[in-house]
């Protein structure tokens, strides 16, 4: 990942890089939820029997799980439906975008980032904004890519799978919706909640921020799909500039995907 500022990440009714370009999870949560299934996808990636646990070297780590989208075209189409004014405040308003190419449900897909964004414990609550999905010109355009495209968009200067944002592009890596991160294991559904609002975050000003009180939850803006362990994150980066001072002070939070939990 080019480490501009870098995820680094609700059901489906309840998913800098330099200072000067991308802002994501690598300068680019809750107690355990049942999982629910992923999206059918074509790929050629493999999964590890669950019947033989793997130990992680990193929380970096991709996890094991099912297959997912590796490849796309690079072109992506936007999944039709618009939905009501969510908030108070000044308003955003967002499009959601899938890779041509990957097989995936895009209604899912969509019903999942409209569930996030608007569910009272994200981006609207306290008065902050209002937000309110469309199908055409959008102040931010969320996007699911293929795990190739996001490396190829968000970086893999580091090596690790992240998501990140764009300009007024959010990008999703396929990779992490489907297999989550070892801090939030097993909770795919909380991790998918990170990725949408960490990126989201990027996208309404948000950077990125440490560990503020050891064992409380994570701020949504810790680049989590690293480590909710400051050390951690200080020694995955390596140094590269992350767009915000992490302490190497010993606290380690919990997973967490809600800017207001």
């Amino acid at each position: 990942m080019k480490v501009h500022m870098v995820l680094s990440a609700v059901a489906l009714t309840a998913l800098l890089l330099t200072a000067t370009q991308l802002a994501g999870e690598t300068s680019p949560a809750a107690a355990p939820t049942t999982t629910p299934s992923a999206p059918v996808v074509s790929s050629s990636s493999s999964a590890v029997p669950s019947s033989a646990p793997r130990v992680y070297a990193s929380s970096s780590d991709l996890p094991d799980g099912p297959t997912f989208p590796e490849t796309g075209t690079g072109t992506f189409h936007v999944v039709p439906g618009e939905g009501p004014v969510v908030g108070t405040g000044p308003l955003r308003t967002y499009a959601v975008e899938v890779e041509d190419g990957i097989t995936v449900d895009d209604q899912a897909f969509a019903a999942f980032v409209d569930a996030t964004l608007t569910d009272p414990r994200g981006w609207t609550a306290r008065g902050a904004r209002a937000v309110q999905r469309v199908s055409g010109p959008a102040s931010v355009r969320i996007r699911l890519a293929s795990q190739h495209t996001a490396r190829a968009v968000c970086g893999f200067e580091i090596p690790v799978d992240v998501s990140c944002r764009d300009g007024g592009f959010v990008v999703l890596n396929a990779a992490r919706w489907f297999r989550g991160a070892v801090a939030f294991l097993p909770d795919l559904t909380s991790y998918r909640q990170y990725m949408v609002n960490h990126e989201v975050g990027h996208a309404f000003g948000q950077g990125h921020q440490p560990c503020g009180a050891a064992g409380g939850p994570a701020p949504v803006m810790m680049q989590q799909t690293f480590s909710v362990s400051n050390d951690e994150i200080v020694r995955i980066t390596g140094g590269v500039p992350q767009g915000a001072f992490i302490p190497q002070d010993g606290k380690v939070c919990r997973p967490n995907g809600w800017p207001y939990p």
